[in-house]
């Protein structure tokens, strides 16, 4: 008696060994993507994080641009605590390092978040602009708004929302991403005197 496989049960046992490695293939690329996406939203949530808690040390220390400070020279605006532009702030902000009040601002230079700092009270001396993100992040947009900036009325409170998107050469569909929004209230006390 022969023993041996015929050409149809050898067919089968392939056919069926394929499809077995064809689904197991694909099992494990779904894992390796949902790995991705998983490591791509913690570094969005890690980097995010620093930079608003970066900005929000100095917002929360900002100085009141007035007479007796800069005279209107940082902010743009005499008496106004946070000047205001497209992706951008800037305001007078405690110096630890050199002990004074300089101007800062954080803004948008395309898709990099970055801080300047002026070497004193006033936005003409700004140097050159620093990364506060890794460049594996994308700011597809950073939007600064300020409520309660009137002089001797109300205590700032500033909004700083951004749309966060994770870039890198690795595409993930849908791209990992996410809409953060937080507010920051200033800690120097406006009052009239």
């Amino acid at each position: 008696m022969n023993k041996g496989l015929t050409l149809v049960e050898l067919l089968v046992s392939i056919a069926i060994f394929g499809i077995l490695t064809t689904s197991l293939i694909g099992i494990f690329t779904s894992a390796m993507d949902a790995q991705a996406s998983v490591l791509q939203n913690q570094e969005i949530i890690n980097q995010a994080s620093y930079a608003v808690e970066y900005m929000d040390r100095s917002i929360r220390m900002a100085l009141r641009d007035d007479a007796t400070s800069a005279n209107g020279a940082c902010t743009g605006v005499l008496n106004d605590n946070y000047g205001i532009s497209a992706n951008s702030i800037q305001f007078l902000t405690y110096d630890t390092v050199d002990g004074v009040y300089k101007c800062k601002r954080f803004y948008l230079d395309g898709n990099i978040l970055k801080e300047q700092k002026s070497l004193n009270m006033t936005s003409a001396s700004f140097q050159a602009g620093v990364e506060i993100a890794s460049s594996e992040i994308k700011f597809n947009s950073l939007v600064f708004t300020v409520s309660g900036d009137d002089y001797g009325i109300a205590q700032p409170i500033v909004t700083i929302t951004m749309d966060v998107q994770y870039n890198s050469s690795r595409r993930l569909n849908p791209i990992p991403g996410m809409v953060l929004q937080t507010s920051i209230s200033q800690r120097n006390l406006n009052v009239s005197e």
